[in-house]
């Protein structure tokens, strides 16, 4: 008899317990699903929106690099880059910062057209690249303005301490400096291609440019291929499939509107619309997106700002989603064409060239 009550006591517990423990492993899968597989991979897709990277160019592709570098959800990114290059520095900077976010996810990098001297510098930073036949990529090496030969005349209310203290350094002085970076890129270039590369460190600082087609048979590209193939050998990088495209450009100008928003509200001015200046940085920002997102148009930009009554910017990403983004640097152009003067207007009665010489890596076209 006892035996029969326990065996009672059991069923009736299980017959308790077991509806428990399923409701209890339905909650546990659902939070586990939800949290471990949040939804698809997704690719990182940025259309470099400019030809000349300079320094304000710059600032704006490492807010993109390093939007996809932060957003967890990216697993691997696509670049597609036209350009001859710009001022020495923000094409080093770019190298940098891709092959940065190259150390935690691959970035695959499509040249178009031109990728020459420092956007082929940009290039070196990916983990893998692709060409069109048609491309034109190489011319490594550097452009400076050293100035005159002699040093320009001032007028004896003009004074100076040490012998190039309006120079610089002198002629030769740059010239040799020129070199040292020549010999740098040149470097570069050597360390990033390794074993692919089929050509000798002469020949590369000839600054010639070559073909999509000539630039895979010397190892200075990986491969001849298309946007669509790109995305897949970053997903394939970065181990993954069935992944969704995010247009990183506009993600991340959403999340420029809403500062800005944000700027006008804790101003008091929450309904301030953005001035001319405001708008035409956000045209500058979407004038060249990469597909399958469109570009943004003025309406949607006047709205997202909050300019017309009753507009929202709605689905727009935060920048809780990717971490901390420097979308102060995008309004770096603002304060050049707004408020920023020329050195001749800023200091009126002083006859001097400021930023003289410079250093590029720019291809500036062939001559006939």
């Amino acid at each position: 008899m006892d035996k029969l009550r326990a065996l009672g006591r059991i069923l009736v517990s299980w017959y308790i317990a077991g509806p428990v423990l399923a409701v209890a492993g339905i909650v546990i899968g659902y939070a586990l699903f939800f949290n471990a597989f949040p939804g698809k991979p997704k690719i990182g897709v940025i259309d470099i929106p400019f030809t000349g990277l300079n320094e304000d160019a710059a600032a704006i592709i490492t807010a993109y690099l390093e939007y996809c570098r932060r957003n967890p959800e990216i697993k691997g990114v696509v670049i597609k880059l036209s350009s001859p290059g710009g001022g020495a520095s923000p094409s080093e900077q770019l190298y940098i910062e891709t092959r940065r976010l190259r150390e935690e996810k691959p970035v695959v990098l499509v040249m178009n057209g031109i990728v020459a001297s420092g956007g082929y510098m940009m290039a070196m930073g990916a983990s893998h690249s692709y060409v069109k036949t048609s491309s034109l990529i190489g011319n490594i090496g550097v452009v400076a303005g050293a100035g005159t030969i002699l040093p320009p005349r001032f007028s004896e209310t003009v004074t100076f301490t040490g012998p190039y203290k309006l120079t610089g350094v002198s002629r030769r002085d740059w010239i040799a400096s020129m070199d040292r970076l020549k010999a740098a890129f040149v470097e570069m270039v050597v360390q990033e291609r390794g074993d692919k590369l089929k050509i000798t460190p002469e020949e590369l600082a000839d600054g010639r440019l070559y073909s999509g087609m000539e630039g895979v048979a010397l190892g200075l590209a990986d491969e001849v291929g298309s946007d669509a193939q790109a995305y897949d050998k970053a997903a394939e990088l970065a181990g993954i499939s069935n992944y969704d495209l995010v247009n990183v450009n506009i993600e991340v100008n959403r999340m420029f509107v809403q500062q800005l928003r944000r700027i006008y509200s804790a101003s008091g001015e929450g309904d301030t619309p953005l001035t001319e200046a405001d708008l035409r940085l956000l045209r500058i920002l979407t004038s060249r997106q990469s597909s399958p997102a469109p570009q943004l148009p003025d309406d949607l930009l006047i709205d997202a700002a909050g300019a017309l009554e009753g507009s929202d910017a709605t689905g727009a990403a935060t920048a809780d989603d990717a971490g901390p983004v420097n979308l102060e640097a995008l309004k770096r152009p603002l304060e050049h064409g707004v408020i920023g003067v020329p050195p001749q207007e800023a200091f009126p009665d002083f006859p001097v060239e400021i930023n003289q010489p410079q250093f590029y890596y720019l291809y500036v076209g062939a001559t006939p």
